[in-house]
């Protein structure tokens, strides 16, 4: 006779699921199952697959190997490419345990955007980081809200270069083209929250060495920064003003494309850049990442790394 054992309560990051659309109508889906103890872990693989109302069989799924550095953080990673045909539906995991089968089901939704957002910056802007499946954005679980986040930066005018003169070995902030423009309203909402009086790191070539700072308070990694309310759910964060240049405060009602502030080099930041990511309410820690899409040259899509792009 088996011996009874308490099902174990994981953990979903983020919160809410959903499955951002690439160019070629697929879908890519990346989350985090948190697990309460190494000993609620799966002894070797998971098996997880997910589900449409749409399909009478499974979409796709497959089994996770869990790694030694899985084990250490007792966090799962489960990414997948959905076909274009999915729509809502639903995450299905089965953990094993010794003599145990366990079953999660979580909901999986297909984000319907309501907003249009233009892009912040003006000029041509490059695309320092996206958030395909791989890149640092995504993989965010401390601040997941960020997971559907860019790093982006304006491009001087003459030859889209990115710095005033010459390539130099101890870049400074102020070497930036990009040092000090504009940084725009992506659409029309109500200020939330505006942080201003972070000092800019003045150099541009590593991230801050004190990383204690930013981990009391995880917010502090976005330095100077102003999150808006745009309604049907969704709210935007810029991150890394300039200090000193934040134009508007809590409760403002800002037009699109309304200067907000100036693009820096605060926060944990190791060069000048701006960081932009939507998500499902204006709590950094607890919200949600939305998979939004920026209008772009007559276009609707999610730009990613190595682009340069233009509103």
């Amino acid at each position: 006779m088996g011996s009874s054992r308490i099902q174990p309560e994981i953990k979903i990051i983020p919160n809410t699921l959903v499955a951002n659309r690439l160019q070629n109508g697929w879908r890519e889906f990346f989350c985090y199952l948190s697990f309460p103890t190494t000993q609620d872990m799966p002894i070797n693989t998971l098996s997880w697959n997910f589900s449409s109302p749409k399909k009478h069989d499974n979409v796709v799924g497959g089994n996770h190997p869990v790694t030694k550095q899985e084990l250490e953080t007792r966090r799962v990673v489960i990414a997948a490419l959905l076909p274009p045909e999915w729509d809502d539906g639903e995450m299905i995991v089965e953990v094993s345990l010794s003599q145990h089968n366990y079953v999660y089901r979580w909901a999986v939704g297909t984000y319907h955007q309501s907003n249009s957002f233009r892009l912040p910056l003006e000029g041509q802007v490059l695309i320092l980081g996206g958030h395909r499946i791989g890149e640092v954005h995504r993989s965010a679980w401390q601040i997941a809200s960020q997971q559907m986040g860019w790093d982006m930066i304006p491009l001087h005018p003459d030859g889209l270069r990115i710095l005033t003169g010459t390539l130099l070995q101890n870049l400074r902030a102020v070497d930036f083209a990009a040092y000090g423009c504009n940084v725009l309203a992506p659409a029309a909402g109500r200020v939330i929250k505006a942080a201003d009086g972070n000092l800019d790191s003045a150099k541009a070539n590593e991230p801050p060495k004190v990383t204690n700072y930013y981990l009391e308070d995880l917010t502090r990694a976005c330095g100077n920064y102003v999150i808006i309310d745009h309604g049907h759910g969704v709210c935007s964060c810029l991150a890394h003003l300039r200090n000193g240049s934040v134009k508007v405060k809590p409760g403002d009602k800002i037009n699109a494309g309304q200067i907000i502030g100036e693009l820096g080099n605060s926060g944990f930041s190791s060069g000048p850049h701006l960081h932009l990511h939507f998500m499902d309410s204006p709590d950094l820690l607890k919200a949600s990442p939305l998979p939004v899409e920026l209008d772009l040259e007559g276009e609707t899509y999610a730009p990613q790394s190595g682009e340069i792009v233009s509103s």
